[in-house]
């Protein structure tokens, strides 16, 4: 990893920066934190994610480092997703039915077992279908050959031939 100041450049002065460490963050710091737009540039052999306003050159520390590419556009797709409120959640007690789960304050549907790993995964799917560039970036993660695959799909589905 290269070597990084300790303190990346800011615009604010290190007596205003100090002084704001001291208050409490709000309640959607860590959504401000994790929001993008995000980069991925190639360091020392590894892919580095930054956010976009952040570089190596300027004494930044990549938020991650992947050793392939495929891995680094996954999470640069799913990255904002995470600092954001879940859009799933599953009700604890089961009904007679199975455990209800929740979008948006509303009934979405039912699960037979209480699965938090699968509302997760239904949180992130729904923000990649939220956002077109970051499902943009799971379709180029997964290499032309699944690309054709997927266009093909699509055309049989959408175009019904």
């Amino acid at each position: 990893m290269s070597t990084q100041s300790a303190n990346p450049f800011n615009a604010f002065s290190d007596d205003y920066l100090n002084a704001v460490k001291q208050q409490d963050e709000p309640s959607t710091s860590f959504e401000a934190d994790m929001t993008g737009p995000f980069s991925l540039v190639e360091q020392q052999g590894m892919v580095a994610l930054f956010r976009s306003w952040e570089s190596s050159e300027r004494g930044d520390a990549p938020l991650a480092l992947f050793h392939q590419r495929e891995t680094a556009l996954l999470f640069q797709a799913i990255w904002p997703a995470v600092g954001r409120s879940r859009l799933f959640n599953l009700r604890p007690k089961a009904t007679a039915h199975g455990f209800e789960l929740e979008q948006e304050g509303q009934l979405a549907g039912i699960l037979q077992t209480f699965n938090p790993e699968a509302v997760l995964g239904g949180h992130f799917l729904s923000y990649l279908t939220r956002t077109p560039w970051s499902m943009a970036l799971l379709v180029e993660a997964c290499g032309p050959n699944a690309q054709r695959h997927v266009g093909q799909i699509l055309g049989a589905r959408v175009l019904e031939r």
